[in-house]
């Protein structure tokens, strides 16, 4: 029997777009312009609701005062919410790059600095290829993706979502801190 090999292009990765600089009120959507979540923040929760079917949310940042903050999916683990330092843990890899271990229903994903602003996501079992890569610039809803995701990652979207919002806050977060003790360098943080 003789075989034959068929040559498929790969699919390209998904670009997911912000509405807005502000994350507290944002859309996230897909290109050309398909919007798939609104993200909402009062300071206390964050709700990241799936705009393809009303009233479904995907996801809940808590944001406490005193006790660690948690996450919760509510159509998982029957909406129990868990430690962002428990779903997002930070650790150091095998070549001293700290890094990000999110847990999900398929297994660990690692998010791995690649830039004071980039970051890009892989399973724990294949630390060469990226599933996803993300910017956290703050210019990044004129027109440049938030990030981009590879087809056979698209199940974990939501997971992938809530964890670019909460690395961005972060990432934004360092940023300021950096600008109050140091001062504005004039340094160029796009890169």
């Amino acid at each position: 029997m003789d075989s034959t090999t068929t040559l498929v292009n790969p699919t390209l990765p998904t670009p997911y777009f912000l509405t807005s600089t502000d994350s507290k009120n944002a859309t996230f959507y897909a290109h050309p312009g398909i919007p798939l979540y609104t993200i909402t923040d009062d300071g206390k929760q964050m709700i990241v609701s799936d705009r393809r079917t009303p009233g479904r949310i995907a996801a809940i940042f808590h944001q406490r005062e005193i006790l660690p903050n948690t996450i919760s999916f509510p159509e998982r683990n029957g909406n129990a919410p868990i430690s962002v330092q428990k779903w997002l843990r930070k650790t150091k890899l095998a070549d001293g790059t700290t890094a990000f271990v999110m847990g999900t229903d398929y297994g660990p994903y690692v998010w791995k600095m690649i830039s004071g602003h980039r970051q890009k996501v892989y399973a724990q079992y294949d630390l060469d290829r990226p599933i996803a890569s993300c910017s956290f610039h703050a210019s990044v809803s004129n027109g440049k993706p938030a990030f981009l995701l590879e087809y056979d990652a698209e199940p974990l979207r939501e997971d992938i979502l809530l964890a670019y919002l909460l690395q961005r806050q972060r990432v934004i977060s360092e940023d300021r801190l950096i600008d109050v003790f140091v001062g504005s360098s004039g340094v160029d943080k796009t890169s």
